[in-house]
């Protein structure tokens, strides 16, 4: 006798299909991981480029408007100096004091123990978001009949809790400013 049996799959179809399945999985899984890495990484470079742009942007703009320039220092205690040096090697400052239009001073500070970058005490930057790794202010002279020339140089980086690379985000700052109105 012979007995027919209906037609099915067998144990060996089975198995390839579940790896192709599997596999197929698999790389969808691993595409969908890498573009939420890369978004969180860009999200952390973004978020350290908006508080550095933001920093550096108003010191810059308020000492090149400034109606004075009432000078530098090492560490804020010591008598600020408006004489700045027209040789190499440039001097490194945490301080400059400005005068601004409405008569105020305001004072720009490098306050790493805090880790933040301040205008008058208030910070520039996010705090809680990014952490001041380097911070100065340089002063310099092309010749004696030159107004200053103000370098601004810091570096953010995200503040994070996690060791994952795409959670971390480091950028340097750096510009310089002509004042525009020296004491007068």
């Amino acid at each position: 006798m012979n007995i027919k049996y209906p037609n099915g799959y067998t144990l060996i179809e089975l198995l390839v299909a579940m790896t192709v399945i599997i596999t197929v999985g698999l790389i969808v899984v691993a595409i969908l991981v890498s573009s939420l890495r890369g978004t969180n990484k860009a999200a952390s470079i973004e978020n350290v480029r908006v508080n550095g742009n933001y920093a550096i942007l108003q010191i810059s703009r308020m000492i090149e408007f400034a109606q004075g320039f009432e000078g530098v220092s090492a560490n804020g205690a010591d008598p600020y100096t408006i004489t700045c040096p027209q040789a190499s090697p440039t001097p490194i400052y945490t301080h400059i004091k400005i005068r601004s239009f409405d008569g105020g001073q305001t004072i720009f500070s490098c306050d790493l123990p805090g880790s933040k970058i301040a205008s008058n005490g208030a910070s520039l930057i996010n705090i809680n978001d990014v952490t001041l790794t380097s911070c100065n202010f340089t002063c310099s002279r092309t010749n004696i009949s030159q107004p200053p020339i103000i370098g601004i140089n810091f570096a953010l980086n995200q503040k994070s809790s996690s060791s994952f690379f795409e959670k971390q985000a480091s950028i340097p700052f750096s510009t310089s400013v002509v004042i525009r109105n020296l004491n007068k």
